[in-house]
């Protein structure tokens, strides 16, 4: 069996085993709950990352458990830590309607392009901003210079292409 830490917001708060299956590994995450949010466990390796799957909390503790195969698990490389990313915060709205959502952003040619933006949808996940754009027919694509860094998802009930933003309001990639 091999054991690697699980890191949660930068600090060592658990383990991730891996038992040494052939063709097919059992993986678990596992950490105690916060209590604050929902999360996603993922094994990070030198060449990438792989994910685990959504944390299920059992008395007290939350674990993600997958069996992958070997040759995925070898794909990343030597394996350096295990993550758990909040990817919902108890008490939080889902997403919240804004009319100005130029002022949420620190790069000025963004704020400039988002002066034209009449409305959009905001949503924090931990350090992270995200700003959802709907997606209009014969509309531009909203920052098209950042096009590349938008995921298109479903926000409420319209078709829109979603940033991730940090806390200064720069933009991050998906």
């Amino acid at each position: 069996m091999e054991e690697i830490r699980l890191y949660c917001r930068g600090q060592p708060r658990g383990t991730v085993t891996l038992d040494r299956g052939d063709s097919r590994r059992e993986v678990e995450a596992a950490m105690a709950d916060p209590g604050d949010g929902l999360y996603r466990a993922f094994l990070v390796g030198e060449k990438g990352e792989l994910p685990l799957g959504v944390m299920e909390p059992d008395r007290g503790r939350l674990t993600a458990r997958r069996r992958i195969y070997a040759r995925d698990i070898a794909a990343l490389g030597p394996l350096r830590r295990g993550e758990a990313r909040m990817s919902f915060r108890f008490g939080e709205s889902v997403w919240q309607e804004v009319r100005d959502p130029g002022q949420l952003v620190s790069v000025p040619e963004l704020r400039q392009r988002l002066e034209k933006v009449p409305r959009a949808f905001r949503r924090r996940e931990g350090e992270r901003l995200l700003l959802a754009f709907p997606l209009e027919e014969g509309r531009p694509f909203p920052l098209e210079t950042l096009f590349c860094l938008a995921r298109v998802l479903p926000v409420e009930g319209r078709l829109c292409a979603v940033y991730a933003f940090d806390r200064e309001g720069r933009p991050l990639p998906p």
